[in-house]
């Protein structure tokens, strides 16, 4: 269990630090490939887990709080678009004829 969660931190510590011209978007994006490799690690750990001991981890809460982090970057980077509005037609003659 330990070395879960000291891989998820390695995991999260090694993402640079240092401002790049790929921008917030490729680094957050790398931070959602980190959180889908520890999201496999937590399903591992979860196969392996003792549910005869005393004490047991909650893999549910975990995995929870990680699609609402999974989700909210997600969100960031992958914004709604609004919808668009009706377009009304033009109703207006812009054409001059001279008077003879």
């Amino acid at each position: 269990m330990k070395t879960l969660i000291v891989l998820g931190a390695m995991l999260l510590a090694s993402l640079p630090v240092s401002a790049s011209v790929e921008g917030e978007k490729q680094e957050l994006a790398l931070i959602q490939a980190h959180l889908d490799k520890l999201d496999y690690l937590i399903t591992r750990a979860e196969r392996e887990a003792d549910y005869r001991a005393l004490r047991q981890f909650e893999y549910g809460a975990l995995k929870s709080d990680l699609r609402q982090i999974q989700a909210g970057i997600d969100d960031y980077l992958h914004p709604e678009r609004a919808a668009p509005r009706p377009v009304t037609p033009l109703g207006g003659d812009y054409v001059q004829r001279q008077m003879q």
